[in-house]
């Protein structure tokens, strides 16, 4: 059959058509491949800054993607960064985040995602401002109790008695046990501690080892309930939650004698990291009056026994910062002045020209590694005090 002149150009007209078509098709298919496989990118678009995400809740991290396959995301905060999700696909665009308890509080949190597995040249966006990870508004400190396995008190709970360890070391002249009294009360002042604070230190006399002292501080002597002044979070009523250091007196003091392992555990890490360097003098009838040895160097056969004792307990009251008694190390062609006497554990007698104080140790070795009240050091060794409220 043939076709007409008219039904001929409309046939070619449309086949036209038709090309024209299949070219642009082909050209939006070419432009489609460069721009969304060879142009690669991903954008963070939640949580992007400012925002205030609770522990215990659940979020939807979102981002979206361009010619990526699969993603990986990380949360950070200047440390190394935290694995939240990997060989997520890129298509989804968002990743339900549980922020489970334990995780660290902190207002400077970013998200990461990045093009997974990771390589130089990868693509990669972050939070364009930090957020914060928060605990959730509480009405009791039980959950902390149950996040760290350690009991946590408010601190409205009657009868409490705060204790902190000092941000400042000193050598051991301390001014006395006054001066000591007085570095402990600006100290919490600078914390915004209210109320009187003592130095939990003891001096030479019998009537002014630790305990007597902390026994006139107040009224209630030693009695109380024993937490750790800094607080772990604030709750709906303003109280705070306090990590609980002891019942009472016996079982605050029993920190100090617990196995190193038990007490990482029991103590925040800050007081937990201190606790070995505490000055504290003669803190109970158990401290020894005169003739401290030198804990560190008991064992050591190089050190001649004179400088492995000391005659004070106390830093002298806690009025000296030197290492070694006056005259000591007699200087060549001199005459020997007399210098104290003291007996070894093995009864022999010897000099003693070491200024010490009593302090927080540890001994022992491996699992049987504890802390001491009895450890002695040199009196211009810089350490902390312990500060308990009055």
């Amino acid at each position: 059959m043939q076709l007409s002149l008219p039904e001929k150009v409309s046939l070619e007209r449309t086949l036209i058509y038709l090309l024209i078509f299949a070219v642009l098709a082909a050209f939006g298919f070419i432009f489609y491949l460069f721009f969304s496989h060879f142009t690669r990118s991903i954008l963070v678009t939640y949580p992007n800054g400012r925002e205030a995400l609770e522990v215990g809740q659940t979020y939807q991290i979102k981002w979206s993607a361009n010619g990526v396959d699969k993603v990986g995301i990380v949360l950070f905060n200047g440390k190394d960064p935290k694995w939240i999700a990997k060989d997520i696909p890129a298509s989804l665009g968002k990743h339900e985040w549980k922020i489970y308890p334990g995780q660290e509080y902190s207002d400077n949190y970013w998200i990461a995602i990045f093009e997974y597995p990771w390589k130089n040249g990868n693509k990669i966006s972050y939070s364009q401002g930090s957020f914060a990870v928060t605990f959730p508004e509480l009405a009791g400190c039980e959950k902390f109790s149950i996040e760290d396995s350690q009991p946590y008190i408010a601190s409205d709970y009657p009868n409490l008695r705060r204790v902190f360890l000092t941000q400042d070391s000193y050598t051991g002249n301390l001014g006395g046990l006054d001066g000591a009294d007085k570095k402990c009360q600006d100290e919490a002042e600078k914390k915004g501690l209210k109320g009187n604070w003592h130095a939990f230190l003891g001096g030479d006399e019998d009537n002014n080892i630790a305990q007597e002292r902390l026994k006139r501080a107040s009224e209630r002597g030693m009695e109380g309930v024993y937490i750790d002044a800094d607080p772990k979070a604030t709750l709906l009523r303003g109280a705070t939650c306090n990590r609980l250091l002891g019942n009472n007196y016996d079982e605050f003091k029993n920190n100090f004698l617990a196995l190193y392992n038990i007490n990482q555990k029991k103590l925040s890490d800050s007081f937990f990291k201190n606790l070995n360097n505490v000055w504290l003098g003669r803190i109970d009838e158990k401290s020894k009056k005169t003739c401290t040895s030198l804990t560190a160097l008991e064992n050591d056969p190089y050190r001649p026994s004179a400088e492995k004792y000391s005659l004070t307990a106390t830093c002298q009251n806690w009025t000296i910062d030197g290492h070694y008694v006056q005259g000591y190390p007699v200087a060549a062609g001199q005459p020997k002045p007399t210098f104290p006497t003291c007996y070894t554990a093995g009864g022999v007698m010897t000099n003693a020209v070491m200024s010490a104080g009593l302090s927080t140790g540890l001994t022992g070795e491996g699992n049987n590694k504890a802390f001491t009240p009895y450890y002695g050091k040199e009196c211009d060794t810089k350490q902390k005090l312990m500060c308990i409220e009055e």
